[in-house]
Protein backbone atom coordinates (compact mmCIF):
# COMPACT_ATOMS: atom_id res chain seq x y z
CA UNK A 1 0.00 0.00 0.00
CA UNK A 2 1.14 3.54 -0.80
CA UNK A 3 0.37 6.51 1.43
CA UNK A 4 0.37 10.30 1.38
CA UNK A 5 0.40 12.43 4.53
CA UNK A 6 -1.29 15.84 4.43
CA UNK A 7 -0.67 18.21 7.34
CA UNK A 8 -3.33 20.89 7.25
CA UNK A 9 -3.06 24.32 8.85
CA UNK A 10 -1.74 27.72 7.80
CA UNK A 11 0.39 27.84 10.94
CA UNK A 12 2.59 25.15 9.35
CA UNK A 13 3.37 27.44 6.41
CA UNK A 14 4.43 30.57 8.29
CA UNK A 15 7.20 28.97 10.32
CA UNK A 16 5.40 29.11 13.67
CA UNK A 17 5.11 25.34 14.06
CA UNK A 18 7.26 22.37 13.13
CA UNK A 19 5.37 19.52 11.48
CA UNK A 20 6.20 16.79 13.98
CA UNK A 21 3.02 14.90 13.06
CA UNK A 22 4.34 14.10 9.59
CA UNK A 23 7.60 12.81 11.06
CA UNK A 24 5.73 10.58 13.49
CA UNK A 25 3.49 9.18 10.76
CA UNK A 26 6.41 8.59 8.40
CA UNK A 27 8.09 6.49 11.06
CA UNK A 28 4.87 4.62 11.84
CA UNK A 29 4.11 3.87 8.19
CA UNK A 30 7.61 2.53 7.64
CA UNK A 31 7.09 0.22 10.60
CA UNK A 32 3.86 -1.05 9.04
CA UNK A 33 5.47 -1.73 5.68
CA UNK A 34 3.51 1.05 3.95
CA UNK A 35 5.31 3.00 1.23
CA UNK A 36 5.12 6.74 1.92
CA UNK A 37 5.12 8.50 -1.45
CA UNK A 38 4.43 12.06 -0.36
CA UNK A 39 4.18 14.54 2.50
CA UNK A 40 2.57 17.96 2.07
CA UNK A 41 1.65 20.94 4.22
CA UNK A 42 -1.52 22.74 3.15
CA UNK A 43 -2.96 26.03 4.38
CA UNK A 44 -6.50 26.65 5.57
CA UNK A 45 -8.09 27.27 2.18
CA UNK A 46 -10.76 24.88 0.98
CA UNK A 47 -9.72 24.81 -2.67
CA UNK A 48 -6.09 24.10 -1.73
CA UNK A 49 -7.04 21.22 0.57
CA UNK A 50 -9.33 19.68 -2.06
CA UNK A 51 -6.59 19.98 -4.68
CA UNK A 52 -4.06 18.31 -2.39
CA UNK A 53 -6.49 15.51 -1.59
CA UNK A 54 -7.19 14.96 -5.27
CA UNK A 55 -3.48 14.63 -6.04
CA UNK A 56 -3.05 12.26 -3.11
CA UNK A 57 -6.00 10.16 -4.34
CA UNK A 58 -4.22 9.73 -7.66
CA UNK A 59 -0.86 8.88 -6.08
CA UNK A 60 -1.79 6.54 -3.23
CA UNK A 61 -4.36 4.21 -1.75
CA UNK A 62 -4.07 5.70 1.75
CA UNK A 63 -4.40 9.38 2.60
CA UNK A 64 -3.74 10.55 6.15
CA UNK A 65 -4.67 14.07 7.19
CA UNK A 66 -3.86 15.84 10.43
CA UNK A 67 -5.35 19.14 11.50
CA UNK A 68 -8.28 21.18 10.30
CA UNK A 69 -10.98 19.32 12.25
CA UNK A 70 -11.56 21.86 14.99
CA UNK A 71 -14.80 23.82 15.46
CA UNK A 72 -13.87 27.11 13.78
CA UNK A 73 -14.64 28.47 10.32
CA UNK A 74 -11.09 27.88 9.09
CA UNK A 75 -11.14 24.18 10.06
CA UNK A 76 -11.97 22.86 6.61
CA UNK A 77 -10.69 19.29 6.36
CA UNK A 78 -14.14 17.72 6.66
CA UNK A 79 -15.58 20.02 3.99
CA UNK A 80 -12.67 19.20 1.69
CA UNK A 81 -13.09 15.43 2.02
CA UNK A 82 -16.83 15.74 1.47
CA UNK A 83 -16.18 17.83 -1.66
CA UNK A 84 -13.60 15.35 -2.94
CA UNK A 85 -16.00 12.41 -2.57
CA UNK A 86 -19.17 14.29 -3.51
CA UNK A 87 -20.90 13.35 -0.27
CA UNK A 88 -23.08 15.48 2.04
CA UNK A 89 -22.18 16.16 5.67
CA UNK A 90 -24.70 15.63 8.45
CA UNK A 91 -24.54 15.98 12.22
CA UNK A 92 -24.27 12.57 13.87
CA UNK A 93 -26.39 12.65 17.06
CA UNK A 94 -24.24 10.13 18.92
CA UNK A 95 -21.07 12.10 18.21
CA UNK A 96 -22.78 15.31 19.21
CA UNK A 97 -23.80 13.81 22.54
CA UNK A 98 -20.25 12.58 23.16
CA UNK A 99 -18.84 16.06 22.55
CA UNK A 100 -21.44 17.61 24.85
CA UNK A 101 -20.53 15.06 27.52
CA UNK A 102 -16.83 15.93 27.13
CA UNK A 103 -17.61 19.55 27.97
CA UNK A 104 -20.07 18.66 30.73
CA UNK A 105 -17.49 16.49 32.48
CA UNK A 106 -15.39 19.63 32.81
CA UNK A 107 -18.25 21.75 34.07
CA UNK A 108 -18.69 23.52 30.74
CA UNK A 109 -21.47 23.97 28.20
CA UNK A 110 -20.56 23.02 24.66
CA UNK A 111 -20.38 26.07 22.36
CA UNK A 112 -22.76 25.68 19.44
CA UNK A 113 -19.93 25.90 16.93
CA UNK A 114 -18.51 22.63 18.26
CA UNK A 115 -21.44 20.78 16.69
CA UNK A 116 -19.35 20.94 13.51
CA UNK A 117 -17.08 18.34 15.08
CA UNK A 118 -19.98 15.87 15.04
CA UNK A 119 -20.21 15.95 11.23
CA UNK A 120 -20.03 12.71 9.25
CA UNK A 121 -20.32 11.75 5.60
CA UNK A 122 -21.92 8.44 4.53
CA UNK A 123 -18.59 6.70 3.85
CA UNK A 124 -16.92 7.85 7.09
CA UNK A 125 -16.69 5.97 10.36
CA UNK A 126 -15.88 8.12 13.41
CA UNK A 127 -12.58 7.62 15.22
CA UNK A 128 -13.07 8.23 18.97
CA UNK A 129 -10.93 10.86 20.66
CA UNK A 130 -11.03 10.30 24.44
CA UNK A 131 -8.68 13.21 25.20
CA UNK A 132 -10.13 15.90 22.93
CA UNK A 133 -13.28 17.21 21.29
CA UNK A 134 -12.37 16.36 17.69
CA UNK A 135 -13.32 12.84 16.53
CA UNK A 136 -11.45 11.60 13.50
CA UNK A 137 -12.76 9.96 10.35
CA UNK A 138 -11.96 6.60 8.78
CA UNK A 139 -13.10 6.53 5.16
CA UNK A 140 -12.97 3.47 2.90
CA UNK A 141 -14.24 4.07 -0.61
CA UNK A 142 -13.39 2.82 -4.10
CA UNK A 143 -10.24 1.04 -2.94
CA UNK A 144 -8.96 4.12 -1.12
CA UNK A 145 -8.67 5.00 2.55
CA UNK A 146 -8.71 8.40 4.21
CA UNK A 147 -7.69 8.67 7.86
CA UNK A 148 -8.48 12.09 9.31
CA UNK A 149 -7.07 13.00 12.71
CA UNK A 150 -6.55 16.05 14.95
CA UNK A 151 -3.46 18.20 14.63
CA UNK A 152 -2.72 18.08 18.37
CA UNK A 153 0.17 15.56 18.51
CA UNK A 154 -0.85 13.65 21.64
CA UNK A 155 -4.43 13.30 20.36
CA UNK A 156 -3.26 12.31 16.90
CA UNK A 157 -0.70 9.75 18.09
CA UNK A 158 -3.18 8.03 20.39
CA UNK A 159 -5.91 8.00 17.74
CA UNK A 160 -3.50 6.62 15.16
CA UNK A 161 -2.29 3.75 17.31
CA UNK A 162 -5.54 2.85 19.06
CA UNK A 163 -8.11 3.55 16.33
CA UNK A 164 -6.62 3.91 12.86
CA UNK A 165 -4.01 1.14 12.78
CA UNK A 166 -6.41 -1.62 13.92
CA UNK A 167 -8.84 -0.58 11.17
CA UNK A 168 -6.11 -0.55 8.53
CA UNK A 169 -4.50 -3.82 9.63
CA UNK A 170 -6.77 -6.18 7.65
CA UNK A 171 -5.81 -4.35 4.45
CA UNK A 172 -2.05 -4.41 5.08
CA UNK A 173 -1.36 -7.96 4.02
CA UNK A 174 -3.84 -9.67 6.31
CA UNK A 175 -3.73 -10.64 9.94
CA UNK A 176 -3.36 -8.32 12.89
CA UNK A 177 -0.75 -5.75 13.85
CA UNK A 178 0.53 -5.35 17.39
CA UNK A 179 3.22 -3.07 18.74
CA UNK A 180 5.03 -2.26 21.95
CA UNK A 181 7.33 0.54 23.05
CA UNK A 182 10.27 0.50 25.44
CA UNK A 183 11.51 3.81 26.81
CA UNK A 184 15.21 4.25 27.49
CA UNK A 185 17.40 6.99 28.91
CA UNK A 186 21.11 7.55 29.37
CA UNK A 187 22.13 6.54 25.84
CA UNK A 188 21.77 8.48 22.60
CA UNK A 189 19.74 7.10 19.71
CA UNK A 190 22.79 5.90 17.77
CA UNK A 191 24.15 4.14 20.85
CA UNK A 192 20.83 2.38 21.48
CA UNK A 193 20.60 1.30 17.86
CA UNK A 194 24.16 -0.02 17.93
CA UNK A 195 23.30 -2.29 20.86
CA UNK A 196 20.27 -3.73 19.05
CA UNK A 197 21.55 -3.42 15.47
CA UNK A 198 20.96 -7.09 14.64
CA UNK A 199 17.36 -6.88 15.85
CA UNK A 200 16.77 -3.81 13.68
CA UNK A 201 18.35 -5.55 10.69
CA UNK A 202 16.34 -8.75 11.17
CA UNK A 203 13.23 -7.06 9.79
CA UNK A 204 10.70 -9.04 11.82
CA UNK A 205 9.40 -7.92 14.14
CA UNK A 206 10.13 -4.42 12.92
CA UNK A 207 12.34 -2.62 15.45
CA UNK A 208 12.89 1.13 15.20
CA UNK A 209 14.37 3.79 17.48
CA UNK A 210 13.06 7.32 17.97
CA UNK A 211 14.68 10.20 19.84
CA UNK A 212 12.09 11.80 22.15
CA UNK A 213 12.07 14.49 24.83
CA UNK A 214 12.15 11.83 27.56
CA UNK A 215 14.88 9.64 26.09
CA UNK A 216 15.05 7.18 23.21
CA UNK A 217 12.02 5.04 22.47
CA UNK A 218 12.32 1.61 20.86
CA UNK A 219 9.18 0.53 19.05
CA UNK A 220 8.57 -3.10 18.13
CA UNK A 221 5.85 -3.92 15.59
CA UNK A 222 4.69 -7.36 14.46
CA UNK A 223 2.10 -8.48 11.93
CA UNK A 224 0.81 -12.03 12.17
CA UNK A 225 -2.16 -14.22 11.38
CA UNK A 226 -3.57 -13.72 14.87
CA UNK A 227 -2.99 -11.59 17.95
CA UNK A 228 -1.27 -14.32 19.95
CA UNK A 229 1.44 -14.87 17.36
CA UNK A 230 2.07 -11.16 16.95
CA UNK A 231 2.25 -10.63 20.71
CA UNK A 232 4.56 -13.63 21.18
CA UNK A 233 6.93 -12.29 18.52
CA UNK A 234 7.00 -8.91 20.23
CA UNK A 235 7.47 -10.40 23.71
CA UNK A 236 10.60 -12.29 22.62
CA UNK A 237 12.20 -9.14 21.22
CA UNK A 238 11.15 -7.01 24.19
CA UNK A 239 12.81 -9.48 26.55
CA UNK A 240 16.01 -9.44 24.48
CA UNK A 241 16.13 -5.64 24.32
CA UNK A 242 15.59 -5.36 28.07
CA UNK A 243 18.40 -7.85 28.63
CA UNK A 244 20.82 -5.90 26.46
CA UNK A 245 19.98 -2.38 27.59
CA UNK A 246 19.49 -3.22 31.26
CA UNK A 247 18.71 -0.27 33.50
CA UNK A 248 18.72 2.09 30.55
CA UNK A 249 15.16 0.82 29.97
CA UNK A 250 12.91 2.64 32.39
CA UNK A 251 9.51 1.45 31.20
CA UNK A 252 7.01 0.85 28.46
CA UNK A 253 4.71 3.27 26.65
CA UNK A 254 2.54 3.62 29.76
CA UNK A 255 5.48 4.61 31.98
CA UNK A 256 6.65 8.18 32.38
CA UNK A 257 10.20 9.04 33.38
CA UNK A 258 8.87 10.77 36.48
CA UNK A 259 6.96 7.69 37.59
CA UNK A 260 10.00 5.49 37.02
CA UNK A 261 12.15 7.82 39.13
CA UNK A 262 9.69 7.84 42.03
CA UNK A 263 8.83 4.12 42.14
CA UNK A 264 11.95 3.05 44.13
CA UNK A 265 10.98 5.55 46.85
CA UNK A 266 7.74 3.64 47.33
CA UNK A 267 9.67 0.39 47.66
CA UNK A 268 12.10 1.95 50.14
CA UNK A 269 9.33 3.76 52.05
CA UNK A 270 11.36 6.95 51.89
CA UNK A 271 10.16 10.49 51.40
CA UNK A 272 12.20 12.73 49.12
CA UNK A 273 12.81 16.44 49.35
CA UNK A 274 13.98 18.25 46.23
CA UNK A 275 15.92 21.49 46.09
CA UNK A 276 16.83 23.07 42.76
CA UNK A 277 19.30 25.92 42.35
CA UNK A 278 18.86 27.63 38.97
CA UNK A 279 17.01 24.58 37.68
CA UNK A 280 13.83 26.51 37.06
CA UNK A 281 11.77 23.85 38.82
CA UNK A 282 12.00 21.55 35.82
CA UNK A 283 12.72 18.40 37.84
CA UNK A 284 10.13 19.31 40.48
CA UNK A 285 7.51 19.76 37.77
CA UNK A 286 8.47 16.46 36.14
CA UNK A 287 8.00 14.55 39.40
CA UNK A 288 5.17 16.37 41.12
CA UNK A 289 2.72 15.63 38.28
CA UNK A 290 2.91 11.90 39.00
CA UNK A 291 0.10 10.25 41.02
CA UNK A 292 2.70 8.69 43.32
CA UNK A 293 4.18 12.10 44.21
CA UNK A 294 1.78 12.72 47.10
CA UNK A 295 3.02 9.58 48.85
CA UNK A 296 6.78 9.91 48.34
CA UNK A 297 7.59 13.63 48.00
CA UNK A 298 8.10 15.71 51.13
CA UNK A 299 8.28 18.92 49.11
CA UNK A 300 10.19 20.88 46.51
CA UNK A 301 12.25 24.06 46.89
CA UNK A 302 13.30 26.11 43.89
CA UNK A 303 15.73 29.02 44.00
CA UNK A 304 17.42 31.19 41.37
CA UNK A 305 21.09 30.82 40.55
CA UNK A 306 23.63 32.41 42.82
CA UNK A 307 27.44 32.54 43.00
CA UNK A 308 29.26 30.06 45.18
CA UNK A 309 30.78 31.49 48.34
CA UNK A 310 33.74 29.12 48.55
CA UNK A 311 36.37 27.56 46.32
CA UNK A 312 34.61 24.23 45.93
CA UNK A 313 31.83 25.95 43.95
CA UNK A 314 28.97 23.60 43.15
CA UNK A 315 29.53 21.39 46.19
CA UNK A 316 29.28 24.35 48.56
CA UNK A 317 26.04 25.41 46.89
CA UNK A 318 24.72 21.84 47.15
CA UNK A 319 25.57 21.61 50.86
CA UNK A 320 23.90 24.95 51.55
CA UNK A 321 20.83 23.88 49.58
CA UNK A 322 20.59 20.53 51.37
CA UNK A 323 20.93 22.18 54.78
CA UNK A 324 18.13 24.61 53.92
CA UNK A 325 15.95 21.78 52.65
CA UNK A 326 16.55 19.71 55.80
CA UNK A 327 15.28 22.62 57.87
CA UNK A 328 12.20 23.25 55.73
CA UNK A 329 11.26 19.71 54.71
CA UNK A 330 11.20 17.89 58.03
CA UNK A 331 9.43 14.80 56.67
CA UNK A 332 12.16 14.11 54.10
CA UNK A 333 14.24 10.97 54.56
CA UNK A 334 16.51 12.00 51.72
CA UNK A 335 17.29 15.27 49.97
CA UNK A 336 18.13 15.67 46.31
CA UNK A 337 19.97 18.83 45.32
CA UNK A 338 20.14 19.80 41.66
CA UNK A 339 22.55 22.71 41.34
CA UNK A 340 23.32 24.49 38.08
CA UNK A 341 25.84 27.25 37.47
CA UNK A 342 25.77 29.05 34.15
CA UNK A 343 28.53 31.10 32.56
CA UNK A 344 27.56 33.37 29.64
CA UNK A 345 29.23 32.55 26.35
CA UNK A 346 29.94 34.63 23.27
CA UNK A 347 26.28 34.27 22.30
CA UNK A 348 23.18 33.20 24.29
CA UNK A 349 23.21 29.78 22.66
CA UNK A 350 26.78 29.22 23.85
CA UNK A 351 26.01 29.47 27.57
CA UNK A 352 28.15 27.05 29.54
CA UNK A 353 26.33 25.09 32.18
CA UNK A 354 27.79 22.99 34.98
CA UNK A 355 25.48 20.82 37.03
CA UNK A 356 25.92 18.86 40.22
CA UNK A 357 23.35 16.21 41.13
CA UNK A 358 23.69 15.38 44.83
CA UNK A 359 21.47 12.82 46.54
CA UNK A 360 21.77 12.53 50.33
CA UNK A 361 20.04 9.39 51.68
CA UNK A 362 19.99 7.36 54.92
CA UNK A 363 22.27 4.88 53.16
CA UNK A 364 24.84 7.43 51.99
CA UNK A 365 25.39 10.14 49.43
CA UNK A 366 25.61 9.89 45.65
CA UNK A 367 26.64 12.52 43.16
CA UNK A 368 27.17 13.08 39.48
CA UNK A 369 28.38 16.05 37.43
CA UNK A 370 27.47 17.21 33.96
CA UNK A 371 28.68 19.94 31.62
CA UNK A 372 26.83 21.25 28.60
CA UNK A 373 26.96 24.25 26.27
CA UNK A 374 23.54 25.36 25.03
CA UNK A 375 20.94 28.09 25.55
CA UNK A 376 19.96 28.41 29.21
CA UNK A 377 16.49 26.89 28.72
CA UNK A 378 18.03 23.86 27.01
CA UNK A 379 20.58 23.43 29.79
CA UNK A 380 17.76 23.32 32.34
CA UNK A 381 15.76 20.86 30.25
CA UNK A 382 18.69 18.48 29.82
CA UNK A 383 19.73 18.69 33.44
CA UNK A 384 16.19 17.83 34.56
CA UNK A 385 16.31 14.64 32.47
CA UNK A 386 19.79 13.73 33.70
CA UNK A 387 18.62 14.41 37.24
CA UNK A 388 15.58 12.14 36.88
CA UNK A 389 17.75 9.40 35.39
CA UNK A 390 20.39 9.65 38.14
CA UNK A 391 17.73 9.70 40.86
CA UNK A 392 16.12 6.56 39.44
CA UNK A 393 19.42 4.67 39.17
CA UNK A 394 20.66 5.64 42.64
CA UNK A 395 17.36 4.72 44.27
CA UNK A 396 17.10 1.48 42.28
CA UNK A 397 20.48 0.47 43.66
CA UNK A 398 19.28 1.13 47.20
CA UNK A 399 15.98 -0.67 46.64
CA UNK A 400 17.80 -3.77 45.39
CA UNK A 401 20.19 -3.76 48.33
CA UNK A 402 17.31 -3.46 50.79
CA UNK A 403 15.06 -5.98 49.05
CA UNK A 404 14.21 -9.06 51.12
CA UNK A 405 16.07 -12.22 50.14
Amino acid sequence: MRAVVLSIGSELLDGHLTDTNATFLAQELTGLGVELVGVSQVGDRLEHIVRALRRAWEDAELMITTGGIGPTADDLTREAIAALLGEPVTVDPDLLEQIRAFFAARGLVMPEQNSKQAWLIPSAEPLPNPIGTAPGWFVHKDGHFIVTMPGVPREMERMWREQAVPRLAPYLGGGVIRSATLKTIGLGESAVEQVIADLVAAGYPIVATYAKDDGVHVRITAQAADARRAEDAIARVVEEIRSRLGDHVYGDEATSLGAAALEPLRQLRWKLGIVEVDGGGRLSHLLIEEPLAGDVLAGCLVSPGRPARSADGLESLAREAIAAARADLEEADCIYAVVIQMTPGETPDRTRGEALLYLDTPAGSFQRRHQVTSPAYEIRRRVSLWAAEFLRLALLQQARQHAPD
